[in-house]
């Protein structure tokens, strides 16, 4: 079996009120702690649940940037123990100014305006995380590093033990100045391999120049987490947000950032109450784990400032009974407002893959995304979504109100879409992902740098 260390910035869990703050405490989830949301975190989860005790060592541990409600260590309920880390105020708001100029660059083509005054403060971020996982490496097989915020973990872990790195974001460095495609390349060519969401990032990545190895995973969920709601649950959502019983509702999650262009889906919602005047666009998400810590300098975070700009724009429009905005949202919650809605559109130009459209594919909604999202890559249009131009929120409005006025249509390519889903069951990518991290390990004892304990043991 392989011993397993994971490593996210956004810690998988929070606290709740009561629970103990005691360094090695045991918490329960609803007793002491509750998920965190987010695409990394439940595919995490995923693989952990669906690998754990089979392949992967039970008890793994998962190491994450920490707040002030998290104890620097705690064994969860959920079969692994959490490590976390932290940061002074001010290098944590550097750290955060950097890491969304990279985030906003990658999402948003030809913008890399990066505050170079900030990056000492993502160094110290990443080699902080290095130091931590340096401290027991002699205890893991490899050390699975999500995402692009610790992109320089890979050099600094170096031959202590195999680093693999999964990257979330969307991958396109064409319009990069070449010191910066070169940072980044190498940066990931630090990491004994990665892994990317589509096969658009896989080729992206060879044209840019990687040399090394590189893998395709499409994104994952646990289906078990997915379900339907009962009627009167619905009901409850709907008068908790004041929707009437028969309104149509087009639903789109994600975070509250300006890339995400939840302002295109208001405009484009204009057009769309003239031909359904009770339809209503229900608006669920709230900040980032990093947004989420306002920067000292600014009274606000760019949450509070985007969920404020979009306000007035539903005010502008004269659409204040036809937005809902329901903040973030519990996993329950969350499967209720899928439940109850019509349609789903994912607006955002530009996305690594965009896993809420699987997740309404799961309760068979037609999903209406941008062709800039990894996961049209699975869109046959007309068949089991509609795939829009980047930005068009005319070609948007005339797709919702097409489903919305064609139900039986909705309806047919939300059962594609429900079968469609399956490719991005945990239960498919777990089998993929153990051949890569054996590999990868493999490639490293082979290297003859580290001798290791677990999986090395079995394999010779």
């Amino acid at each position: 079996m392989i011993r397993l260390c994971i490593n996210t910035q956004t810690p998988p869990i929070h606290a709740l009120p009561g629970a103990s703050r005691r360094r090695g405490a045991r918490w329960k989830r609803g007793i002491d702690y509750e998920l965190n949301v987010g695409g990394v975190i439940p595919m995490v989860r995923a693989l952990l649940k669906e690998s754990s005790g089979s392949w992967v060592t039970p008890k793994s541990r998962w190491v994450a940037l920490g707040d002030p409600d998290l104890p620097p260590e705690v064994e969860t309920d959920d079969g692994y123990t959490l490590e976390t880390l932290t940061l002074p105020p001010e290098t944590r708001a550097a750290y955060s100014r950097f890491k969304e100029s990279i985030w906003r660059s990658f999402h948003t083509p030809l913008e890399y305006r990066f505050p170079v005054a900030d990056y000492t403060a993502f160094i110290e971020y990443n080699f902080r995380t290095a130091e931590r996982l340096l401290e027991r490496i002699s205890d893991f097989d490899l050390v699975y590093v999500h995402d692009f915020q610790q992109v320089l973990v890979g050099g600094m872990v170096g031959s202590a033990a195999p680093a693999l790195l999964r990257w979330h974001i969307p991958v396109d460095l064409k319009g990069y100045p070449e010191p910066v495609r070169r940072f980044f390349v190498k940066s990931m060519e630090g990491f004994d391999g990665i892994v990317v969401s589509t096969r658009a990032g896989l080729e992206e990545l060879i044209r840019a120049g990687f040399r090394g190895h590189a893998f395709q995973v499409y994104p994952y969920l646990d289906p078990s987490t997915q379900r339907t709601a009962i009627p009167s649950e619905q009901t409850a959502f709907r008068e908790r947000y004041g929707i009437g019983a028969g309104d149509p509702i087009v639903l789109s999650v994600s975070r509250m950032d300006p890339v995400k262009r939840q302002d295109l889906l208001i405009a484009a919602f204009e057009t769309v109450r003239h031909h359904h005047p009770t339809a209503k666009l229900v608006l669920v998400g709230g900040g980032s784990f990093s947004t989420r810590t306002p920067d000292p300098t600014i009274p606000e975070s760019k949450a509070v400032r985007w969920d404020a700009h979009l306000r007035r724009l539903v005010r502008s429009r004269r659409l204040d009974d036809a937005v809902v905005f329901t903040g973030s949202l519990g996993p329950d919650d969350l499967q209720t407002a899928y439940s109850a809605a019509h349609v789903f559109v994912h607006p955002a130009p530009w996305e690594g893959f965009g896993l809420v459209g699987v997740e309404a594919w799961c309760h068979e909604l037609p999903i209406i995304v941008s062709r800039g999202a990894g996961i049209a890559e699975l869109v046959d249009d007309e068949v089991n979504g509609v795939t829009v131009p980047p930005g068009s929120a005319t070609t948007l409005a005339r797709h919702i109100t097409r489903l919305l006025s064609h139900p039986e249509e909705a309806q047919r390519m939300g059962s594609v879409g429900a079968m469609t889903a399956r490719r991005c069951f945990v239960r498919r990518a777990a089998p993929r992902l153990r051949e890569i991290l054996e590999a990868t390990i493999q490639r490293y004892e082979w290297s003859g740098l580290r001798t290791t304990r677990g999986l090395g043991d079995r394999l010779r």
